[in-house]
């Protein structure tokens, strides 16, 4: 006999007709469901049940509809695709949302995703239909959050393309030279940048104001960190307030650098803020001190322009002699303890 040519032996069946069909299903990890031609269950495996926390003795026999009662709506819906399969179609139940009862008295809405398959008989006709169901609850719930954070996202970028557009016309109108509104404009998107890095460490839940007023002095501080005191109790800021809490700091310390406090050796910078018990408000004190012959700017700065981008927020100045005290106030629908 040449090499290459193979015989194979005959053998009998690997199936054999005592093959328990009902062991096979209920060692399945899907859910199947049997009913016969008028829709009454005749057998659900152990993953069905499980799902529907129901027995064979309560459900096996009963009409699905008595089993499994629903709305005129859903019973029609279904109806329509399980006679679809009567007719020996393949049929399928798209997203069908049912509130499950617990044992512990709890209920919970579940989705399942079903396809029902004709099962014809030796004449040709369905005999039975077989459903399947797939139980798709925490995949519709992770679509769901997909969505819910592209519609967040998307509304985050459109809001910072709206802010850093405000920023860029705000800055302008207080520059004089191109080099100046460069540096300016620079800067101020640095400051957002490190407040957008932040807030993304922290899943976007806010920022505590004094980590927010360390960063922004940070390099006003690293020779002499006496030069500043901060005080005030534990605060976490929403997303709207840290980064508005962001962009006032960076101003009210460029401003120190270039004509207060940090400008001369002997400036000091004391930082306190509180919660107004009377009307729950935020309110922040910036006070400069160790100069002499402070005046009012003859003209409005950009850090005055800014507050007309933060409708919940109210600044006081007083330019006193030996610096500038600056208050701030913001109401608590977006500063939160």
């Amino acid at each position: 006999m040449p090499q290459d040519e193979i015989t194979y032996e005959k053998r009998p069946p690997l199936v054999s007709k005592d093959l328990d069909f009902k062991h096979v299903f209920d060692g399945m990890t899907d859910s199947y469901m049997i009913m016969d031609r008028d829709l009454n269950i005749v057998y659900a495996n152990a993953a069905y049940l499980k799902s529907t926390q129901r027995t064979l003795d309560e459900i096996v026999g009963r009409y699905v509809f008595d089993a499994f009662p629903d709305t005129e709506e859903r019973v029609a819906e279904v109806l329509a695709e399980f006679n679809g399969a009567l007719q020996g179609r393949v049929t399928l139940l798209k997203d069908q949302y049912f509130e499950l009862d617990h044992a512990d008295g709890t209920r919970q809405t579940h989705c399942w995703r079903a396809v029902q398959t004709p099962y014809f008989g030796d004449e040709g006709a369905v005999e039975f239909v077989v459903q399947h169901a797939e139980d798709i609850t925490e995949r519709k719930a992770l679509e769901e959050r997909n969505r819910v954070i592209s519609n967040e996202l998307d509304h985050r970028v459109k809001n910072m393309f709206a802010i850093i557009q405000s920023i860029a016309e705000l800055t302008g109108s207080e520059t004089d030279t191109v080099e100046e509104y460069r540096e300016s404009f620079s800067a101020r998107l640095v400051a957002m940048g490190r407040t957008h890095s932040a807030l993304s460490e922290n899943d976007w839940r806010g920022i505590d104001l004094q980590g927010i007023i360390e960063a922004e002095l940070r390099p006003y501080r690293a020779d002499d960190r006496s030069r500043v005191t901060l005080s005030g109790p534990p605060l976490m800021l929403t997303r709207k307030s840290s980064q508005d809490a962001s962009m006032i700091t960076h101003e009210l310390a460029t401003n120190a650098a270039k004509y207060g406090c940090f400008s001369r050796p002997d400036g000091k910078l004391d930082i306190e803020w509180h919660v107004d018990p009377a009307t729950q408000t935020l309110v922040v004190t910036w006070a400069e001190s160790g100069l002499s012959g402070i005046e009012p700017p003859t003209r409005q700065g950009f850090g005055s322009l800014l507050t007309t981008l933060m409708p919940n927020l109210r600044i006081e100045r007083d330019y006193r002699p030996e610096g500038l005290v600056v208050k701030i106030f913001i109401s608590t629908d977006i500063a939160v303890n």
